[in-house]
């Protein structure tokens, strides 16, 4: 069950054999173009950016509306007395409901959509080995919708290298499951391919299993040139993105593979196995921006490199910014075709806070978090288990910008072996695997409830830049370290049974 429903009952190499870097020009073979992107800083509840300053606790904290149904806190709360209730895009009701039933009816819908459409699938499985191109736009006020009614009901067997590429705009994919049904090595690169002016896109509830990349997004020339157009505002919701086998596409392996583009958000997700094959030596990560990506919000994700297959190639949770070259990066203000990543960095200003990550242990650069090539993100209240022998943070860094960590839970702490930055870090608490074994209850199989907090609860003064937890719980006052906040009492499914059932939800 992802976070919603149970609320409511990061070097400039591919890390072949030296063990530092990600890819730097991480070449797109359907896109031609290569792989890089950055991401910007703090984004408020709403999906929009918020002058959240990592360095200072300024930052404007989330408005939500109170859920009668959880009750009120105990206690004072650094977060108020109201659940963390982000805004997650408009509904389909009220839109022109287009109902479909064959694969023919879905891809003449998808071709004929305008401003309002509701596509809304049959129950059943659907086969499709061909580049599906999504190219209308929608409106802010008329959304262009893909759906089915519910969760599991509906299964898109993709077979395809591409599978859908978008390029138009205000697009929702909710509900339905995308499967990779690849016997060969050259398909199921990508379920997704978001490209140039594919504006304000929104996936949420969906499960997408068996790609190299599941999503890759990337700039594209519109019009003349040589600038291009980059994807802003795309929304990734309570989705569950994973492999049930290595996908031996020598493809880039990262889910959310983000070449550039403003504010982006990734919430509640699942991330799982999705670790390239030990025959393709590359590294894989689940959240990658770069190529001059700025403004994005990652929180309140469980992300787990290995749980079912441990035998894969290096893999990383989050990683931020790479060594992309300028000429396919976004940020080009005077639009002669190259962008601002090498001076301003590959990733910019993102809000990281409120993650678990775990099981991210293989190769010489895994690691929970790695950032290369950022600048001036504010990563918080994240907590990383299980990266021994690693050190939960691969930091490389950017020579004239900082990444500030703060009040994370993160074992082993940072391997600056190849920094190129000054790391600035305080206030985290970085213990070795077997302390983090007596703290929680049995975090290897995705149990965090508390069993000796005295490390780890009421710790700081609350971070105004994360005033809830990773369930959207309120932080004390006197507010906790890593991702979930033990110390306030609030009515309502507990933060660890919630990671727990999303854990389990893993095969």
């Amino acid at each position: 069950m992802l976070l919603s429903f149970a609320l409511v009952c990061a070097c400039t190499s591919d890390d072949v054999a030296d063990g530092v870097g990600d890819e730097a020009t991480d070449s797109d073979a359907t896109a031609g173009t290569t792989d890089s992107t950055g991401t910007d800083s703090s984004t408020d509840g709403t999906g929009e950016t918020e002058d959240a300053d990592s360095t200072s606790t300024d930052a404007d904290t989330e408005t939500t509306d109170t859920d009668a149904d959880m009750g009120e806190t105990e206690g004072e709360t650094g977060g108020g007395d109201e659940l963390y209730e982000p805004d997650d895009g408009p509904s389909h009701e009220g839109g022109n409901v287009v109902e479909v039933c064959s694969e023919a009816e879905i891809l003449a819908a998808i071709a004929a959509a305008t401003s309002g459409d509701v596509i809304t699938v049959c129950p059943g499985s659907f086969d499709f080995n061909q580049l599906i191109s999504v190219t209308a736009n929608g409106t802010d006020s008329g959304r262009i919708f893909l759906r089915a009614e519910a969760p599991e009901t509906v299964t898109f067997n993709l077979s395809h290298i591409e599978n859908f590429k978008v390029s138009g705009k205000f697009w929702i994919f909710e509900n339905i499951t995308f499967f990779g049904d690849c016997d060969n090595a050259s398909a199921c690169e990508h379920a997704f391919h978001l490209v140039g002016d594919a504006d304000d896109l929104i996936f949420r509830h969906n499960e997408v299993v068996n790609f190299a990349s599941h999503v890759k997004l990337n700039g594209e020339v519109v019009g003349g040139g040589p600038a291009k157009s980059f994807p802003d505002r795309v929304w990734f919701i309570d989705n569950f993105w994973h492999n049930t086998k290595y996908v031996e596409n020598d493809a880039p392996h990262n889910i959310l593979n983000l070449d550039g583009g403003k504010d982006h958000v990734v919430r509640g997700n699942i991330f799982a196995d999705y670790s390239a094959p030990t025959s393709l030596p590359k590294s894989a990560s689940a959240v990658y921006p770069k190529a001059s990506t700025v403004g994005m919000l990652i929180e309140q994700n469980l992300i787990v490199c290995e749980k079912s297959r441990p035998e894969g190639e290096t893999n990383r949770g989050i990683q931020l910014g790479d060594g992309a070259p300028a000429s396919i990066c976004d940020g080009d203000d005077d639009q002669d075709g190259n962008g601002d990543c090498i001076e301003n960095g590959q990733n910019q200003e993102a809000l990281v806070r409120n993650n678990i990550i775990m099981g991210c242990n293989n190769g010489g650069s895994s690691g929970g978090i790695m950032i290369n090539s950022d600048r001036e993100s504010w990563v918080a209240h994240n907590t990383v288990y299980d990266s021994e022998p690693r050190s939960a943070v691969f930091y490389q860094g950017h020579p004239d910008y900082t990444t500030p960590h703060r009040y994370n839970i993160l074992e082993n702490g940072f391997n600056t072996d190849y920094a190129d930055g000054v790391l600035d870090e305080a206030d985290n608490f970085t213990p070795a695997k077997s302390e983090l074994d007596a703290a929680f209850g049995s975090p290897g199989t995705g149990d965090f409830s508390l069993a000796d907090g005295a490390a780890i609860v009421e710790q700081h003064a609350a971070d105004l830049a994360v005033p809830h937890d990773f369930c959207g719980y309120p932080r004390g006052e006197m507010a906790d370290l890593g991702a979930i906040e033990y110390s306030t009492t609030y009515e309502g499914t507990p933060c660890s049974e919630i990671v727990q059932e999303m854990y389990d939800r893993i095969p």
